[in-house]
C-alpha cells in the first residue's frame, strides 16, 4: 500500500495540475506501454457532460463522486504509436462496449489519457466458475465492440481476458486497450498469399491460389504442378470445412523443392541455423502470447480483422475446458506446435500453405487428426454431465451450440472464419423475445437512474422525485423489479462482493481543460 502511495505522489508531482481535476484511489493494472489507474474526477459536475453519456446499465457514481480511468503512457512509445491509440479510442466513441476517449492531456513527456471507468472482476476470479449460460452475455458484448471495432477498419490485435473487462454480476463487458490497434489499409495489401484482400462483402477475404507470386507449389505464370491437389481442395472447398486430415508432407503439399525434405530419418542434431542467410520476413506480430492467430505466427504479411476472432475463440476455449492459460509458449515456434497438437500436422500443413508457408515437424505426437470437441472433453469431461442442471435439454441445446461456436472462431483458415456480426446471429448468442425484454429494462432503469447521463447531487434529485411523484422506495422497488427480471434469463453468476469489488462502472466524460493540451 506504501508502494502505490508512493507512485501515486510521484505522479502527480510529475503532471503538473493532475490533483486539481483529478484524485487518484487505485492502481487498476499496468502493462508493457502504460498503467491504468482509478481516480475521482473533481471537476465532473463543473461541465457539460451530457455528449459523453455512458452506455449501459452501468453507474459510475458513488457518494457523489464519479470515477474514470487514467491511463498513463509510458514515455518508450513512439508519438507516432500514442496517436494512433488515442485516435482509434476517439473515433470508437459511439460503438457500444467500447472504452472510448474522453480526453488526454500532456504535460512534457508525460502523457494521459481519460476513459470512463469500468467496474469489473479479474477473469481468473470467475472463468472455472462461470455458468455456461452467462457465457453468452460475455460474448454478446465481447463480438458486438468487435463488430463496431471491425466496422470502422480496425484490427484490435490484442483481444484476451485482460482487455476484456467483464462484471459477471450484471453482464456487462467494455473492451479496452487499444494499444496495438491498427487500422487496416487496402492500399497497402501485398498480395504475398494465397487469400484475397477482404471486401465489404468478404471482410476477411476469399481462398483464391495467387500465380504471381513465387511459391514451392508452383511456379509464376505456370500450370499447377500435378502433385498439388490439396492446394486446389483448399481453394475450391472441397476439403470438408478447409480442413484436410491427411498427416505426410506428400500428400498435403505435393513434391518440395530440392533442398527441402521430408526430414526422414531425422536429423542429429536440430535446431536453429547459426548464419541463415535467407531473407527475413517481416511481419506485424503484435499480440499476446496464447492468443495470437496461425497466420500471426506464420508471419503472414496480408493479416485481416480475422486476427481477433481467434483471439476471443481461444477465450472461449479457456471457459469451455477451465484451464488459463490454454497455450503457454516461449516462442513462435512453440505456439504453432500447441495448434497442431488440437489439429493436426496435416491441417497445420494446409494452414501454412494458404500464407505461402512450410509446416515441417519431426514430432510425433502432431502426426493424427485431433477434433476441436474431443480436445474440450477430454480435458473437461464434466462440461458434458447436464444431470445436475436444472433444464437438462436447455443445457445440452446450449453446449452444441457453444461447441459450434468456437469451431466458427477457431478455423485454421482465416477466410472461413465468422465474422463478428454473423457471429452475433449465432444460436448460441442470439437473443430471444424475454431477455430482450430484461435487457431493455435494465437500459430503460439506468437512463433513470443516471438522468439521462448525469446524476445530479441528492437535493436536486430529491426535488425531481418529487416532481415526477416518486420517492425513494418507489425507486427501490424499481430496482427490485429489475433484478426479478435479470433472474429469469437463468443467470446463476454468484453475486459480487461489494467489500471486495470495484464499486463503479462506466463513468460518463468530463470535459476538462487539460494541463497542457497535446
Amino acid at each position: 500500500m506504501l508502494k502505490l502511495h508512493d507512485e501515486i505522489e510521484d505522479l502527480e508531482s510529475a503532471i503538473d495540475g493532475l490533483s486539481d481535476y483529478y484524485k487518484i484511489v487505485d492502481r487498476l493494472g499496468e502493462g508493457t506501454f502504460s498503467s491504468v489507474y482509478k481516480a475521482i474526477d473533481l471537476q465532473h459536475f463543473a461541465f457539460d457532460n451530457n455528449e459523453w453519456v455512458t452506455r449501459g446499465p452501468l453507474d459510475p457514481f458513488r457518494k457523489g463522486v464519479c470515477h474514470v480511468a487514467l491511463k498513463k503512457i509510458y514515455v518508450t512509445s513512439s508519438p507516432q504509436r500514442i496517436f494512433n491509440e488515442l485516435s482509434i479510442m476517439e473515433d470508437l466513441r459511439p460503438a457500444e462496449y467500447v472504452s472510448y476517449l474522453i480526453t488526454a492531456f500532456r504535460s512534457e513527456d508525460q502523457i494521459v489519457a481519460v476513459m470512463p471507468y469500468s467496474r469489473h472482476r479479474d477473469f481468473r476470479d470467475y472463468y472455472k466458475e462461470m455458468p455456461l449460460g452467462d457465457f453468452k452475455y460475455y460474448f454478446r458484448c465481447l463480438f458486438s465492440a468487435l463488430h463496431s471495432v471491425h466496422d470502422a477498419g480496425i484490427m484490435h490485435r490484442d483481444i484476451k481476458p485482460a482487455n476484456f473487462l467483464y462484471d459477471p454480476s450484471t453482464g456487462h463487458g467494455t473492451l479496452c486497450d487499444f494499444g496495438l490497434a491498427e487500422r487496416f489499409e487496402p492500399t497497402e495489401w501485398r498480395g504475398k498469399c494465397h487469400h484475397t484482400c477482404p471486401t465489404p462483402r468478404h471482410p476477411h477475404g476469399t481462398k483464391e491460389i495467387n500465380r504471381a507470386v513465387d511459391s514451392i507449389y508452383f511456379e509464376p505464370g505456370k500450370p499447377l504442378a500435378g502433385r498439388v491437389p490439396t492446394i486446389e481442395g483448399l481453394v475450391s472447398g472441397s476439403h470438408h470445412s478447409g480442413l484436410a486430415a491427411s498427416t505426410s508432407a506428400d500428400s498435403v503439399g505435393g513434391p518440395l523443392r530440392p533442398g527441402i525434405s521430408a526430414m526422414d530419418p531425422p536429423p542429429e542434431r536440430v535446431g536453429y541455423l547459426l548464419n541463415d542467410a535467407r531473407q527475413p520476413v517481416r511481419a506485424n506480430r503484435a499480440g499476446t502470447r496464447g492468443f495470437r492467430a496461425p497466420e500471426v505466427l506464420f508471419k503472414c504479411q496480408d493479416q485481416t480483422v480475422a486476427i481477433d476472432i481467434w483471439s476471443a475463440g481461444v477465450i472461449l476455449l479457456t471457459l469451455l475446458i477451465r484451464r488459463f492459460p490454454v497455450f503457454n509458449s516461449n516462442d513462435d515456434v512453440e505456439a504453432l506446435l500447441e495448434i497442431a497438437a488440437i489439429f493436426g500436422k496435416g491441417r497445420m500443413e494446409q494452414c501454412a500453405m494458404l500464407h505461402n508457408r512450410t509446416f515441417v515437424s519431426n514430432v510425433p505426437t502432431i502426426q493424427h487428426t485431433n477434433t476441436l470437441t474431443d480436445f474440450i472433453f477430454g480435458l473437461n469431461p464434466q462440461l458434458a454431465h447436464a444431470d445436475n442442471h436444472p433444464n437438462p435439454e436447455q443445457y445440452r441445446q446450449d453446449l452444441l451450440d457453444a461447441l459450434d461456436l468456437v469451431k466458427s472462431c477457431l478455423h485454421l483458415n482465416c477466410t472461413s472464419r465468422k465474422t463478428a456480426g454473423e457471429l452475433l446471429q449465432h444460436p448460441f448468442l442470439r437473443v430471444d423475445p424475454m431477455e430482450e425484454e430484461v435487457m431493455q429494462q435494465e437500459q430503460d432503469f439506468a437512463d433513470y437512474y443516471q438522468g439521462g447521463g448525469e446524476v445530479v447531487g441528492a437535493d436536486q434529485r430529491m426535488a425531481e422525485e418529487n416532481e415526477l411523484g416518486e420517492t425513494e422506495d418507489d425507486e427501490y422497488a424499481n430496482r427490485e423489479q429489475v433484478v426479478q427480471l435479470q433472474s429469469r434469463r437463468g443467470n446463476s453468476a454468484e453475486p459480487t462482493d461489494a467489500a471486495n469489488t470495484p464499486q463503479q462502472q462506466h463513468a460518463t466524460a468530463t470535459i476538462s481543460p487539460a494541463p497542457q493540451p497535446l
